[in-house]
């Protein structure tokens, strides 16, 4: 999914004034960062794309537009924490087929996956700096309460290197000398392997809020 069928899709969601706006932009984030890789450079460009689509259409949204752009963040930062599972859950598994991967391409993944919440962080303090009115002080807010009292995203990781641990280090191969040909083809690997697990979180993740929504449906029944 390209960055701007990303910006489409999350401000059509914000200008539909029926819409679950938080719910909706975790699942288009998901749905796009399932479809590549999930280094820094994949991460911001999903990211600065959902924040513009959120704050374009959260423009149209009158005095409901900060809540709605407020809704968009959080759907992100649920997304990233998704994501931060996914990164985890296949880390896990490379571990444990470590003559597969070396310890360099692992330990890179590990890296991105340190850098997650401050880099949705530094994302949101962008997105403020290059806006003004209600979207710069609501960007600007978001940015400084997720500096202070931490994130989804955060939390995900923070548990993620708990469990991770010593694996990668212990497990995983040492090559003096790793060609690219080697390095390109493990990336390749590592980011199927996530990409396939994010999905399933995604699924799921779907599947729970659908159930939430019939439960709160005036027709179901108990």
């Amino acid at each position: 999914m390209n960055s701007e069928t990303i910006e489409q899709q999350v401000q059509i969601t914000l200008e539909d004034k029926t819409a679950d706006v938080r719910d909706a932009v975790r699942q288009i984030t998901l749905k796009a960062l399932s479809d590549g890789e999930l280094d820094t450079a994949a991460l911001r460009r999903v990211m600065d794309a959902v924040i513009k689509g959120a704050q374009h259409g959260a423009a149209n949204r009158g005095e409901q537009g900060r809540q709605a752009l407020s809704d968009a963040v959080k759907g992100l930062d649920e997304a990233l924490a998704a994501a931060a599972e996914a990164t985890q859950l296949t880390l896990q598994e490379a571990a444990g087929r470590s003559s597969e991967f070396s310890r360099h391409e692992m330990e890179r993944a590990l890296d991105d996956l340190k850098g997650l919440e401050s880099l949705f962080i530094e994302t949101l303090s962008d997105a403020a700096r290059s806006t003004t009115g209600f979207a710069e002080t609501t960007l600007r807010d978001l940015a400084g309460h997720a500096r202070s009292s931490g994130t989804a995203v955060g939390q995900r990781v923070t548990a993620a290197l708990a469990q991770l641990g010593d694996a990668i280090a212990g497990t995983a191969k040492t090559q003096l000398e790793t060609g690219t040909q080697t390095l390109r083809r493990e990336s390749a690997l590592l980011a199927s392997m996530t990409s396939g697990m994010l999905a399933g979180i995604a699924e799921r993740l779907q599947s729970a809020s659908g159930d939430e929504t019939s439960k709160k449906s005036p027709g179901s029944s108990d």
